[in-house]
């Protein structure tokens, strides 16, 4: 959208009585609000300058936003071209964070996700990557030029978010409204009228409305009009300083945190409304890349073809002319306003045996010459205009956790990702893993058969056979139940390994997780999982890729919780306990996020002579032992599990032992069990 259309036209002195009824409304100067840092506010000198004005609003979502521009409630934003937006990462990945207002307002900060702000949930306010206005500082000085740089919010978590950057020098003026939204406004006027290059201004009264009242009541649609009308006065106070001053180019870009849920509460759960934000414009975006006015997304892969909350520095820093070249870019994102358009969704994977890094990309245009891969900073590839694929295996050669910046350049465009692996140089198996073995599944080939014939593994129902064969991490076959069809059990023969003394259980795993919301979803268990407290074992997937690991005995439980695998990629889970000792110990060994385990928890609660569950000596795979877990427990969803290498021993595994499974590269039946 042109700057000078026709909806954008105000005369003068009109735009002087606006700012006049305004900043009345807003008490002046009289608000008793310092000015933290003001610094110099003279203006500019004449002459061609660009800057940029970024409005956030805490609460606006995307879905009513629509309905009031459709119902010409919200003039102002009306004006601007507005978009839906991503944001939350992607599912699965090191980038997924949770949809609060601190990691969100993080990546509108860095353009970056919170593997490289660190800000993984609303408790963290210390950013680990730099600003926009660290960005914007250092180009200025590079240049030598000099900027002003000012920020007015109205959120409890932005002062602490922009407080190093104050103390860095990289912000000249840092208000801290504390939730009052026209001092907001009062004080980003002042700012723009003063010939700051970069201000922005952050409201939060319609995610307060949102919460106390509901997305429908008129408290919050009275909050959303109240913005939208504060976005007017900052509108009209730039008009005035392009009229006094013709060079200005201002671009301007209003953003929002984050979704809300159907009660109009922020919440932690990365559902597809918490994950939908928006992003408005003052200037035309390449329509490759977003479009005025696109329906609000109802699916992952909808939302993931959007622009994103990471696309809104990039934008900031190409007004400012101060776009960070390929050999330094840390950024996530690219900017929307540009000719030309770079790579899309950009992934990392960890390839086989934990051995390499694997990027994918989609290219949404042709390219005008080779595509540049950087590590680091310096080029490792030159591919072919088409390429959508990189696997970089060159990077180590020693057991360690790395983490790795990929740029990628097509068109002129670099695109950055953070990419991290757990890499382990290959070890032999333990030979000990022999011992003590009571029941081992290679799943090669299916239908699958127990090496030591002391149990079976089958559908539940014959006839209906949601197995199926999948690669698995070692290039031979997994077994891959889908409960959509109907999950799967192992019968045990002979005696149950949940009444040993001591035992272990062990297997490969993978899910694209979508199957791990607030209601669980077995992965392994002997028991009726209704509730953990009933007798038995289970290992269960939740929220965000996490497993739990539970014993019940019937009104009494003891728990594991907060353990994490990545999705779509291949880790080992094992379980361990010693019934005479009244310990357990769970463990998972992931390619990107390491080895995590608790170690010897005490058995506090459980009966541990009842841990055989139902007592049928059955373990549902994808379910639970009931085959009823999904009627049993509404809101739990069916879906994709896939295991391979499963073993259960009657002894206790040790941490080194189990580590050689993850980095020998090789199955267990490479020993010949």
């Amino acid at each position: 959208m042109a700057w000078n259309r026709p909806a954008r036209r105000l005369l003068t002195a009109a735009l002087g009585t606006t700012l006049a009824a305004a900043l009345a409304a807003c008490g002046g100067g009289s608000d008793g609000t310092p000015i933290a840092g003001q610094g110099d506010t003279s203006p500019p000198p004449a002459g061609t300058s660009r800057k940029v004005l970024v409005v956030g609003v805490d609460g606006a979502t995307y879905a009513q936003l629509q309905r009031g521009l459709l119902q010409r409630r919200l003039p102002n934003l009306a004006a601007l071209a507005v978009m839906p937006a991503s944001t939350g990462g992607t599912l699965g990945t090191t980038t997924a964070q949770p949809p609060l207002d601190t990691p969100s307002w993080a990546t509108v900060l860095t353009g970056a996700w919170q593997n490289r702000h660190g800000v993984t949930d609303d408790t963290v306010t210390t950013l680990a990557a730099p600003t926009v206005f660290g960005y914007a500082r250092s180009a200025a000085k590079a240049a030598g030029t000099t900027q002003h740089l000012g920020a007015a919010v109205s959120s409890a978590v932005l002062p602490a978010l922009l407080r190093a950057d104050q103390q860095a020098g990289n912000l000249d003026t840092l208000v801290d409204c504390a939730q009052a939204d026209p001092c907001v406004t009062q004080h980003s006027v002042k700012l723009v009228q003063s010939g700051y290059d970069v201000v922005f201004a952050q409201y939060s009264a319609p995610a307060a409305a949102a919460l106390d009242a509901g997305l429908q009541s008129d408290a919050y649609t009275a909050a959303l009009h109240d913005v939208d009308q504060a976005i007017g006065t900052l509108q009209a106070a730039i008009a005035q300083r392009r009229a006094a001053n013709p060079g200005e180019d201002w671009l301007v870009v209003v953003t929002t945190s984050h979704g809300l849920d159907a009660t109009g509460a922020t919440t932690s759960a990365p559902t597809l409304e918490n994950r939908t934000a928006f992003i408005a414009l003052n200037k035309t975006a390449n329509p490759v890349l977003g479009k005025d006015g696109t329906a609000a997304p109802t699916s992952e892969a909808t939302l993931a073809a959007l622009p994103s909350e990471a696309d809104i520095v990039p934008t900031v820093l190409a007004q400012l002319n101060a776009a960070v070249p390929a050999a330094t870019h840390k950024l996530d994102g690219a900017a929307l306003t540009a000719n030309a358009v770079g790579v899309r969704n950009i992934q990392s994977t960890v390839g086989q045996y934990n051995a390499s890094l694997v990027l994918t990309w989609q290219n949404p245009t042709t390219a005008s010459g080779p595509v540049t891969v950087l590590r680091d900073g310096k080029p490792v590839a030159t591919l072919p205009a088409t390429a959508t694929q990189y696997a970089d295996n060159s990077f180590a050669t020693a057991t360690g956790l790395y983490r790795i910046n990929y740029t990628v350049v097509r068109n002129d465009v670099p695109v950055s990702t953070l990419a991290q692996i757990d890499y382990v140089a290959p070890t032999p198996l333990a030979a000990t893993l022999t011992n003590g073995l009571a029941a081992y599944y290679s799943f090669d080939p299916l239908p699958p058969a127990d090496r030591k014939a002391s149990s079976t593994i089958g559908p539940w129902v014959p006839g209906a056979d949601g197995g199926s064969a999948a690669t698995d991490p070692f290039g031979g076959t997994a077994l891959s139940v889908d409960s959509r069809v109907d999950s799967y059990k192992l019968t045990q023969n002979g005696a149950d390994i949940a009444l040993s003394p001591q035992f272990t259980i062990g297997f490969w795993f993978k899910s694209d997780c979508t199957q791990g919301n607030g209601t669980g979803e077995p992965i392994l268990a002997n028991k009726d999982y209704y509730s953990g407290s009933n007798a038995g074992i289970a290992i269960g997937l939740w929220g965000g890729c996490e497993v739990r690991f539970n014993l019940g005995s019937g009104g009494k439980r003891d728990d594991i919780h907060g353990m994490k695998f990545s999705a779509n990629q291949w880790a080992y889970l094992a379980l361990s306990v010693d019934a005479q000792a009244k310990r357990f110990s769970a463990y998972i060994l992931d390619p990107v996020l390491g080895v995590q385990k608790v170690e010897d928890k005490a058995i506090a609660n459980t009966d541990v002579t009842k841990l055989n569950g139902l007592a049928t000596k059955v373990w549902g795979l994808n379910d639970d032992a009931t085959h009823n877990y999904v009627p049993n427990n509404p809101g739990a969803l069916k879906g994709v599990m896939a295991y391979d290498d499963l073993a259960m021993w009657t002894r206790r595994l040790t941490l080194d032992e189990l580590k050689t499974i993850n980095g020998s590269h090789q199955p267990l039946s490479s020993l010949n069990p």
